[in-house]
């Protein structure tokens, strides 16, 4: 075991890739969770033999991102804080603004908005002074789906929008750019359907899903059926010619999607969209038996504003 502690502020070219690609397996759904959790925990015992702090906080990171997308929120949280310690002890402002992003989505999705506003901003601004477009995209794009969620529409809208503006500016090859995009298609989906407009909520929802027909990777079909079932919800009918009347086909396949790359949060998600959807259509007690289900995975996941909206929904229902 090495005693001299390495103060790299970037992890090491090899290393890097190797945890890229991991990660890049499991969210193609070519590598199962728990075989890519085992193996970054084995790089993460070889960078601590190594004493190398930035390869720490790099796996420490990416074990934020798998645990995040399952919906283990708490846990995400130690690894993301753990990570960001890394990067200041080796003085990586720009990995540091990530670990700041990675936070604010986190309490996010527990519903503490105000720190997530706080992380956002915080992550944007540094972004912006590093020259990093990506994580600019990401940090706007996120807070737009927070005010979206506060009902806050058209200041969401701008967000969204923005971060659209800055995803087509990234390179050809980045592994983030489809991901994103499907991401705030789906949020704009869910927009404009609150505002009434099914023809724009029909172009995102479609834009979606075409991008994820040529990519066929999980998340960006998880987010593009789940947008097209919206859009097929709120018309009562098939928005064209090719696609299904059944909304119950789209919501099946973002399922089957998030599933294969254990997207717990996404999955919880999907299925409280769909119970809003059936109880829309009618199917009441189905609803009502998928929202208490809905209920009882955000609360386990720690998925507080998400876990309320459902008892909500569930009240109405009854």
């Amino acid at each position: 075991m090495s005693t001299a502690v390495i103060h790299d502020s970037e992890p090491t070219p090899e290393f890097y890739s190797r945890s890229m690609r991991v990660v890049s397996q499991w969210q193609s759904g070519d590598l199962p969770y728990a075989e890519a959790e085992r193996t970054l925990k084995d790089m993460n015992r070889e960078a601590v033999s190594a004493n190398h702090l930035a390869n720490q906080g790099r796996v420490e990171q990416l074990l934020g991102v798998m645990q995040s997308y399952r919906g283990s929120l708490n846990v995400s949280i130690l690894h993301y804080e753990r990570a960001r310690a890394f990067f200041i002890q080796v003085n990586n402002p720009l990995r540091i603004a990530i670990c700041d992003l990675n936070l604010g989505e986190v309490y996010r999705f527990k519903g503490d908005f105000n720190r997530a506003r706080t992380l956002y901003e915080k992550a944007y601004e540094a972004s912006k002074i590093l020259d990093d477009l990506e994580n600019q995209a990401f940090a706007i794009g996120n807070k737009g789906q927070m005010l979206l969620s506060m009902g806050q529409l058209e200041a969401a809208r701008g967000d969204l929008l923005e971060s659209y503006r800055l995803s087509l500016q990234f390179p050809t090859e980045s592994d983030e750019r489809t991901g994103l995009q499907c991401e705030l298609h789906h949020a704009l989906t869910l927009l404009y359907l609150l505002q009434g407009k099914t023809d724009a909520a029909w172009r995102e929802a479609k834009q979606a899903y075409e991008i994820a027909g040529q990519i066929g990777q999980p998340l960006e079909k998880g987010f593009a059926n789940r947008a097209v079932a919206e859009v097929v919800t709120a018309l009562e009918a098939a928005p064209e010619e090719g696609f299904s009347p059944d909304p119950d086909v789209y919501y099946h396949a973002a399922n089957q999607a998030f599933y294969e790359i254990n997207a717990e949060g996404e999955m919880a998600r999907t299925m409280f969209a769909h119970a809003k959807s059936l109880a829309q259509r009618g199917r009441r007690m189905t609803a009502a038996r998928k929202l208490q289900r809905a209920m009882i995975l955000f609360t386990q996941l720690g998925m507080i504003d998400d876990a309320a909206k459902a008892a909500e929904a569930q009240l109405q229902v009854l």
